[in-house]
């Protein structure tokens, strides 16, 4: 009675993950679809897209390295603790493909793809990471003005990644998600390191 009772469990438990994965599913699809449809229909549309999907990562590091270089005392701190999170990022989205690997649309063959790319997990998207882990950091640091913008980037890239057919919506919603909570637990980590290494050695305070 016991065997059957639980084995009635782990069916009803599966069941309804399974539907729920469908619903799921079925919701990143259509909103992949509300996005990337607009594909192929604008030629202007698709060569900005493009540029924003590949290359707007590189314009605003770009941006932030001549502001490292220019006011090296203001910024020098906040910028290598900020390339130390995406560092751990990149670990973090390896770890990711090699235990969750969900294919990108173009494998599914579903969209319009505009751009190449590899058959590397979806999820999470690293672009989209990587500027959520820029504005999140510099935030936190009290540059406002540049995470704000880093902010509204971040969508931009996330948004122009699923027009060009490489990403899904939630591969752009868990970027934001996993960013923020990366650079809390690192920011988190670095003051409480901070305290018991001035606690141990006297001569840091």
């Amino acid at each position: 009675m016991k065997e059957v009772y639980c084995c009635t469990i782990i069916g009803t438990h599966s069941l309804i993950k399974n539907r729920l994965e469908m619903i799921f599913e079925n919701l990143n699809l259509h909103l992949f679809h509300c996005i990337n449809s607009f594909a192929l229909k604008y030629p202007i549309l698709d060569k900005i897209a493009i540029f924003l999907a590949d290359d707007l990562n590189t314009v605003f590091i770009s941006f932030l390295v001549f502001l490292l270089v220019v006011q090296w005392k203001i910024y020098n701190v906040v910028f290598a603790k900020t390339l130390f999170i995406v560092l751990i990022s990149l670990l973090f989205c390896d770890l990711v493909d090699a235990f969750y690997h969900h294919p990108r649309p173009f494998q599914f063959g579903v969209g319009h793809k505009l751009i190449g790319h590899g058959s590397s997990s979806s999820f999470p998207s690293q672009h989209t990471l990587t500027m959520v882990i820029i504005a999140c950091s510099y935030l936190m640091a009290g540059f406002k003005l540049i995470g704000g913008i880093g902010l509204v980037l971040s969508l931009v890239v996330g948004l122009s990644r699923i027009y060009v057919g490489v990403h899904f919506p939630f591969d752009i919603m868990g970027a934001f998600l996993i960013g923020f909570m990366l650079v809390v637990a690192v920011n988190y980590g670095l003051k409480e390191l901070a305290i018991r290494l001035r606690k141990a050695i006297p001569l840091l305070n």
